[in-house]
């Protein structure tokens, strides 16, 4: 693997070039990155006055992760320019009492969780690979929970590889680009949503692809794959609050893990590994004249 720093300093245009957004801005705008909500996962260790990756111990994220796999802050980890997040089988059963009735957990995987929020107008950008096993997630939005609005935008999901015991709609989803708006289920109100998907040429888990959403006003969202528009979304309500931005990678109950623990257990730690290259953000200003 060749580090992206070095590249960076051998050809010196690749620095202005890498670090600018991969969509064209509106006339007379250009797009200025949000240091605060981006990362080039150039350092050795998670940069925490950006991102929490701990579920167990936040408050605010209020989800330790879909079982059989938790969310564990050590699954996260910063190596050679990329975010690697890892999973595997756990040492031993975890049983929590978070929720309603005990859960257990024999698996792991990991989540970040953005500590600023942030509203429409902007645009988001993640380039990632996803792991070889059964478990999967992405890139996404999530506002916190009211009894009125509790909306997310998923702007790809995905999974690595297909579970022999996967749903029949789930089994192209190791090639996929998946979005969502959801108005979430609340005391207040049904779940609603829309949603958009495309299938690029090669699986997810065997190279990296640019994923973009330009959350551009609360009625309309523009997605966007390798720097090319791919489709729109409308969102089954004005999606007009503040979202904290999410990177996970999760088990899906529609993509079992295997008894046997299938790919999340018997993988390589390499297989085992999601790559995350960069998460940008961008807001519009004034182009100078």
């Amino acid at each position: 693997m060749i580090n992206k720093i070095c590249c960076s300093l051998l050809i010196g245009t690749l620095i202005t070039t890498s670090l600018s957004a991969q969509i064209e801005a509106p006339t007379g705008k250009k797009w200025e990155k949000i240091n605060n909500l981006s990362d080039e996962f150039d350092g050795k260790l998670l940069d925490k006055k950006k991102w929490a990756a701990d579920p167990e111990g936040h408050p605010d994220f209020g989800w330790i992760g879909r079982p059989p796999a938790l969310f564990k802050e050590s699954s996260v980890t910063v190596k050679e320019g990329f975010m690697n997040i890892e999973v595997g089988k756990l040492p031993e059963s975890f049983v929590s009492n978070k929720y309603a009735k005990p859960v257990t957990y024999d698996y792991y995987g990991g989540i970040i969780r953005a500590n600023l929020p942030i509203s429409f107008g902007n645009y988001f950008e993640s380039r990632f690979k996803m792991s070889k096993t059964e478990m999967g997630g992405g890139f996404w939005l999530m506002s916190k929970n009211t009894c009125d609005k509790k909306h997310e935008i998923d702007i790809t999901e995905s999974i690595g590889v297909v579970s022999p015991l996967a749903e029949e709609w789930g089994k192209k989803w190791d090639k996929i680009m998946h979005s969502n708006t959801i108005h979430r289920e609340t005391q207040c109100n049904k779940a609603e949503r829309s949603q958009a998907m495309m299938y690029p040429e090669v699986k997810n888990s065997d190279e990296f692809h640019t994923y973009g959403c330009w959350w551009k006003s609360p009625t309309e969202l523009l997605f966007y794959l390798d720097g090319k528009y791919v489709y729109t979304l409308k969102p089954p309500v004005d999606f007009d609050q503040e979202m904290f931005l999410h990177f996970s990678i999760e088990s899906y109950d529609w993509n079992p893990i295997p008894k046997d623990g299938g790919k999340v257990a018997s993988a390589t730690k390499e297989e085992r590994t999601a790559l995350i290259d960069y998460i940008r953000t961008y807001k519009l200003v004034n182009a100078k004249k």
